[in-house]
């Protein structure tokens, strides 16, 4: 039944990534934006619905596998941006933000959801609940501010090379991406710094040790102190081109972590909650057919 309702969202999401394309093409489209924001809402609801009914199904620990990251980050990405929409009405960044949402939302709309096994009994389910939760929601507004510096170095060189035509016209100006792109990652910042305390107490709970050399709290912590660094150095003046590229580099660290570490079975995260089986069992689970 989640599968089915997240199609539904999914061709929402569709709609709007359509209306949101058609006004950055031709702004004059008003319409077009004002029908893509009222489909993205949409979207966001019967996701969010999708999720509930998953939740149901699986009792949350779907959220465990990669295809639940995949899926609660595509939710996070559309609702951040509805966000950023009501305090910054920018529809040009909708034509950046939606696809983004959309191919997120594709590798979860085949194959059936499934749900791993428990994890150790010694991890408190709440607390576990909360990381995973708002770790994704860091990775969201990253992911935001990444479609952000991609538009300000589209301006940027429209400014440098004097061409100022219709990209020019329909981006957002530097200014303002500028400023949207530092708030994002101050915020992004403060969120993803939650998690990773919340993630040194579960590894404490789990391991014994608050820090393991895990590969994904080593890309974790890099891609932390990079967006901290960034932070820091946007109060002494630091921005522009720059500033849009390591946040881009960032954002490219969190994402192999997110996903790289997920497909292969070198992280104790995996191998700890059921994500990435041992080889030992594989090999088990073939012997036995």
């Amino acid at each position: 039944m989640s599968l089915v309702i997240l199609r539904i969202a999914a061709l929402l999401y569709a709609g709007a990534a359509t209306g949101f394309i058609a006004f950055f093409a031709k702004p004059r489209w008003v319409r077009a934006a004002a029908a893509a924001d009222s489909l993205l809402l949409a979207a966001f609801v019967v996701h969010a619905v999708a999720i509930g009914f998953g939740c149901r199904e699986f009792g949350g620990m779907e959220f465990l596998t990669l295809r639940g990251g995949f899926l609660m980050l595509a939710w996070l990405v559309s609702g951040a941006f509805l966000l950023v929409q009501r305090i910054y009405p920018v529809p040009s960044v909708g034509a950046f933000a939606t696809p983004l949402v959309l191919v997120t939302l594709l590798p979860t709309l085949f194959g059936p959801p499934n749900a791993p096994p428990r994890p150790p009994e010694g991890l408190k389910h709440g607390l576990l609940t909360g990381h995973i939760f708002i770790a994704v929601l860091g990775v969201a507004i990253f992911a935001l501010a990444f479609g952000v510096a991609l538009m300000y170095l589209l301006q940027e060189r429209e400014v440098k090379g004097k061409r100022f035509g219709a990209l020019f016209s329909r981006l957002p100006s530097l200014t303002q991406l500028d400023t949207l792109e530092q708030r994002l990652v101050r915020i992004g910042f403060v969120v993803f710094t939650v998690a990773l305390v919340l993630g040194s107490v579960l590894a404490n709970e789990a391991w014994g040790h608050f820090w393991q050399w895990d590969p994904k709290q080593v890309f974790s912590l890099v891609s932390w102190l990079l967006y901290g660094a960034l932070v820091q150095a946007r109060r002494s003046g630091f921005h522009g081109r720059r500033y849009a590229l390591l946040s881009m580099v960032g954002f490219a660290i969190i994402l192999t972590s997110f996903v790289g570490l997920g497909l292969v079975p070198v992280s104790k995260h995996g191998r700890d909650y059921g994500l990435n089986p041992p080889a030992q069992a594989s090999e088990a689970g073939r012997s036995a057919q």
